[in-house]
This record gives C-alpha cells, structure tokens and sequence, in this order.
C-alpha cells in the first residue's frame, strides 16, 4: 500500500440517505471520519443535504447489479437504510426490499464491501404484513449471499423528525380520543435514533463479526398510550 492509499479515509454509501435513518447514518458515518456518498432518487430531498455528503441521484428500486458495479468503484462500506412503509404509485415494497437487495449483492460479489442492511424487528418470510414479509425475504436474499454483511434489526425508531413509527406516534398524540382508546395498553418496544447510528458506524468500522444478525432495541417497554404523552 503505498502513502496515499494509506492516508485515504473509508468510503460509505448510504442508500436512503435522506430518509430518517439514512441521513443520521449518514451524519454519523462522517462524524466517524468516512467519506460518505448518499444514494436517492429526490432531487429535492438530496439538495437540502448536498452540504453534508456527496450524492448519487438513482432509483433505488430500478437499479441493476451493472448500475451498483460501477457506482460502488472505491467504496468500502455500503449502508442500506431505504425501505417503503406500504406498496403505493411510486414505491414497489418488492422492488426497494427484495429485487434492489438481490443486485446490490450481485454487484458486490467478491469483493471487499462490508454491507450492512438496515431491517425491522420482527421481519420474516411469513409475516402477516406485506412490509415485514418483504423485509425478511431481502435479509434471506443477504444471508444466503457470499458478501460480508452484518444485519441490523431495530424495533421502532424514535428520533426527532416524524416519519414511520415517529410519525404515528406524533400523529396519536394529535388525536388522543383515538390514539389513546383505540391502543392505549399495547406494549411497544423502541430504539433511539442515534444508538441505530452508532450501531451502524461500528458495523461499518468492522467492529462487529461478518455475519451478525442484531436485534436493537432499548431493555425498556412502553405502553403506546405513554409513549404519545412523552
């Protein structure tokens, strides 16, 4: 290795970089000295970060393993943090959980990338829901790969913006004659928003083993009514 190859910080990609999660990974990963490039398909949503990182403008979903080959060129580290909540006029949940995981392994095949997948507690194969069964059937796809990746599961999300499970909550909280009688005693187990980050950025460091599926959650349960009084 010669002086500037020694000298070169680790490149990270984050997909969904300006989602919730993403986009404090991202911030995370260049706190951590990584050079970070954020993948995503709104040229609006990226312009509001293009301080924070560089950016590759792409759909995600219509991707192929030939697009990922020459976008992942000296990147070290790939961090999915993309998903969709539900299938809708944009967004395909097989198409972002399952066909874009599929050529993002391919893409990466031998090589030395360390991938880290940004799950869902609860996701498998043969969940109920269409966003859990999607999920779990991309994690299969990543663990029956060859890459080096690490998986992490987190329960619900908490941080400051609402979006998702945040979302909701905030959204109970606005109505509480419905929120509150409707599920004010289910038990809801969270993370918080920057304990997923860091968890993250020591995937990315290789602090955590190659083929590592992680649960993250905070040992406290809450009851969904508390959680929209908080």
């Amino acid at each position: 290795m010669n002086s500037a190859q020694a000298r070169r910080k680790p490149r990270a990609m984050v997909l969904g970089g300006y989602g919730l999660i993403g986009s404090a990974c991202l911030r995370a990963l260049a706190d951590a000295g990584f050079e970070v490039t954020g993948v995503g398909r709104d040229a609006r949503a990226i312009a509001r970060l293009s301080d924070q990182a560089d950016w590759l403008q792409r759909d995600i979903a219509r991707a192929t393993a030939e697009d990922w080959t020459r976008d992942l060129a000296g990147v070290d580290v790939v961090v999915n943090a993309s998903g969709a909540l539900q299938d809708g006029a944009r967004d395909s949940l097989c198409a972002i959980h399952e066909t874009a995981i599929a050529a993002l392994c391919k893409a990466i095949g031998t090589q030395p990338i360390r991938f880290v997948q940004i799950s869902a507690a609860g996701a498998d194969i043969d969940a109920p829901t269409a966003f859990m069964a999607t999920k779990g059937r991309g994690d299969t796809i990543v663990m029956d790969s060859a890459i080096d990746w690490v998986i992490l599961r987190p329960t619900l999300v908490l941080g400051r913006a609402a979006y998702g499970g945040t979302a909701l909550l905030r959204a109970a909280a606005a109505t509480p004659l419905v929120g509150f009688s409707v599920l004010p005693d289910t038990p809801v187990q969270t993370v918080s928003l920057d304990d997923l980050s860091a968890a993250v950025v020591q995937a990315a460091k290789g602090s955590i083993a190659p083929r590592t599926l992680a649960d993250l959650s905070a040992p406290e349960v809450h009851s969904f009514g508390n959680l929209t009084r908080t």
